[in-house]
């Protein structure tokens, strides 16, 4: 099949409203994979100051693909490009914006894994353009990044920005936030998921937990993921980033979202604690057991 043509246009145009179909937001520490048939799309992630928005279009014998990723470490690249790698895909195309401001050393070196995985993808890479340590990540649209196909076999690598919610960005109303800050809590580490399959009650039920009980600070209660609901913005970017001056303008309602959740979920733990542990009987039998023995 012939490789999709796609270009890279980057430029500092004002926000807007999000296509109503096709549209598919890829947010930090995820991944996403689309085929490009016939039918339009726009993959798109945004928010990103030393994180990475990072496009590969593969070419394989009987289709192309998307996969769009918001990467945030160099483990997490790695992990993302483990999976490229395994891909067998006849070539690829990269395109990726990010790692700001350029005086970051998280930004330093992300972009230089980045550039490192992408060296050693080798001569299937046919196209590579990164923009990469340009500058202060809220200028010129640099936290935004993302690829709009046509559906006729042509796309545009863009950074042109949309206008989007809290529910559009986390429609797991909180579960999401709480992933992207906790995942690397978990045994073993996550570093990167498929954006494109539900989280499962086992993991939305591990996250908030973990998040119930995690303190930056052991020994300090105001250092607690749940207590971010009770500080002003200011507060929440200084203490949980680590660019608090570039920050998009919902970091702190976003992070606010993921502690309710973790909140709200507090019964839901406690619930399932019991419920799912292996040596306990189901919620019905304990219950006809009790009132049997009361007769």
């Amino acid at each position: 099949m012939s490789r999709i043509d796609i270009s890279l246009k980057l430029a500092d145009q004002s926000p807007i409203a999000p296509p109503t179909q096709g549209f598919f937001y890829v947010d930090q520490g995820n991944y996403q994979t689309f085929v490009l048939a016939d039918t339009p799309l726009t993959a798109y992630s945004d928010s990103a100051t030393s994180c990475i928005i990072t496009a590969v279009v593969s070419n394989f014998d009987d289709r192309n693909s998307l996969t769009l990723a918001h990467l945030d470490s160099p483990a997490c690249i790695d992990a993302f490009f483990d999976l490229i790698a395994a891909q067998p895909a006849n070539s690829w195309q990269v395109f990726a914006q990010g790692a700001n401001p350029p005086d970051n050393s998280t930004a330093q070196a992300n972009a230089s894994q980045l550039q490192a995985r992408i060296d050693q993808l080798g001569s299937r890479v046919v196209k590579c353009e990164l923009a990469l340590l340009q500058g202060d990540p809220r200028q010129d649209n640099r936290g935004d990044f993302g690829v709009s196909y046509s559906g006729d076999g042509s796309a545009v690598a863009t950074n042109q920005p949309y206008d989007l919610q809290l529910y559009q960005r986390d429609p797991t109303c909180g579960g999401q936030t709480v992933y992207c800050i906790m995942r690397r809590q978990e045994q073993p580490p996550v570093q990167i998921r498929d954006a494109g399959l539900p989280f499962t009650h086992a993991e939305l039920v591990e996250l908030a937990e973990i998040a119930l009980q995690f303190r930056k600070d052991p020994q300090d209660p105001n250092t607690a993921f749940s207590n971010i609901v009770n500080l002003q913005s200011e507060e929440i970017r200084q203490n949980w980033s680590t660019t608090p001056a570039y920050e998009a303008p919902w970091f702190s309602d976003q992070l606010k979202l993921g502690a309710a959740f973790a909140i709200a979920m507090a019964p839901v733990v406690s619930l399932s604690a019991q419920h799912l542990k292996r040596t306990t009987a189901p919620s019905f039998v304990r219950l006809r057991q009790v009132l049997l023995t009361q007769r």
